[in-house]
């Protein structure tokens, strides 16, 4: 895997996603920066960092055929390979957040973007993007629900040495033509929990998460006992609302 370091870029994502589309890239390929300018999230939100303190990077990876019908086994195998990569360091209570943030109890330390890389009207390929609160140790008021790796075990690290595991361990899963479907259910966040939640339209109600379906919707049963799914644009948790 070529790994490539930089000191500052508006995006990882962004950057990598050139990167293949110029070189015609086949391998992976990942790519760190010690401060990301322009960070980006899901659905259009920034996501916000602290330069030299936490780790944005991407990485590069050809996907099989299978990923071109189940979209959402790519977020199970991402974010499953993250917890991996960070088991050893003994965070609390990790979770993923569906569809694919990683927490600690209920602190935010990781946020996940994909994004495909096309060849015609086929995806060949996925830029996977993350940013991983890492040392620091303060946030903005806007954030109340965001923590960091240090502040939760009180420890630093190298970030370099650890975006090398997660981008090896990215890679492997995606790769990998087994898909732990149990495992994802094992550790998402608030499973078999009620939970408050917000809908696009304004309104809010109390549900419990049951699962996730195939192509990557929530699963939740009000409290009357119907069963609805949910895509991510239209549901949000509402102590999440804006982190």
């Amino acid at each position: 895997m070529l790994i490539i370091k930089l000191n500052a870029t508006p995006s990882t994502n962004s950057f990598l996603k050139k990167w293949v589309q110029e070189s015609k890239a086949h391998k992976s390929i990942a790519v760190w920066a010690e401060y990301q300018t322009d960070g980006r999230g899901r659905m259009g939100t920034k996501w916000l960092s602290e330069a030299n303190l936490n780790l944005t990077g991407s990485v590069y990876v050809g996907i099989s055929a299978h990923y071109q019908n189940n979209i959402f086994d790519l977020n199970k195998q991402v974010c499953l390979a993250i917890m991996d990569s960070l088991m050893h360091l003994k965070i609390p209570k990790l979770h993923i957040k569906w569809p694919n943030d990683i927490l600690s109890d209920n602190k935010k330390i990781c946020g996940v973007l994909i994004e495909p890389i096309m060849r015609g009207k086929k995806m060949t390929g996925v830029v996977v993007g993350f940013g991983l609160n890492v040392n620091q140790e303060k946030f903005d008021v806007s954030l109340p629900f965001a923590a960091s790796i240090k502040s939760l075990t009180k420890q630093k690290h190298e970030i370099g040495p650890l975006f090398e595991l997660i981008a090896k361990n990215i890679t492997a899963a995606i790769l990998s033509d087994h898909i732990d479907h149990d495992r994802y259910l094992r550790v998402l966040y608030k499973i078999n929990e009620m939970c408050d939640f917000n809908t696009i339209d304004g309104s809010s109600f109390q549900g419990k998460i049951r699962g996730v379906s195939p192509e990557g919707k929530l699963i939740v049963v009000h409290e009357n006992g119907d069963s609805e799914s949910y895509e991510e644009k239209m549901l949000a948790f509402r102590a999440f609302q804006n982190l």
